[in-house]
């Protein structure tokens, strides 16, 4: 077995038993890591137009995947807050790709990082908060926090 192989089947293996929660962190991983390529290409090989049209393809995925997590019932305005965010990354990874412009990702890239920073200890004090003995409410059903997001 090919290494690259071996990493894809660990993805999917990760992907497929990762809660919602979890899985809002690896779409920020895959958001940041296709960001960054698109940068570094739109930077120093401009010519790969190919390249740099697949990353900034990926990432606007990743936008779409986080907007199409968000619950807008359950998230309240929290969620609509979030997907104006999201929304506003993914017209400018769309402007990016369409100008070919490195400024537009370069500005958003500390933001997907500090997002993903914050998703991730939200994540942890959740899973914390739902290991800990809880007493029993009435009426209460497993919800879960990625509702949110």
């Amino acid at each position: 077995m090919m290494k690259g192989s071996a990493d894809q089947k660990y993805l999917e293996t990760s992907i497929a038993t990762a809660s919602k929660e979890d899985l809002i962190v690896k779409i920020f991983d895959a958001l940041i890591i296709a960001a960054q390529q698109a940068h570094e290409k739109l930077m120093n090989e401009r010519d790969d137009i190919q390249g740099i049209h697949r990353a900034l393809l990926r990432s606007q995925r990743a936008v779409s995947l986080l907007m199409g997590s968000l619950d807008m019932e359950i998230g309240g305005e929290l969620a609509k807050n979030l997907f104006r965010v999201y929304e506003f990354w993914h017209h400018e990874l769309v402007m990016a790709n369409m100008q070919k412009d490195p400024v537009r990702v370069e500005r958003l890239l500390p933001y997907f990082t500090e997002y993903r920073k914050t998703w991730a200890q939200a994540v942890s004090q959740f899973k914390a908060m739902k290991s800990a003995p809880q007493p029993a409410q009435p009426g209460a059903s497993g919800s879960s926090f990625a509702a949110v997001g």
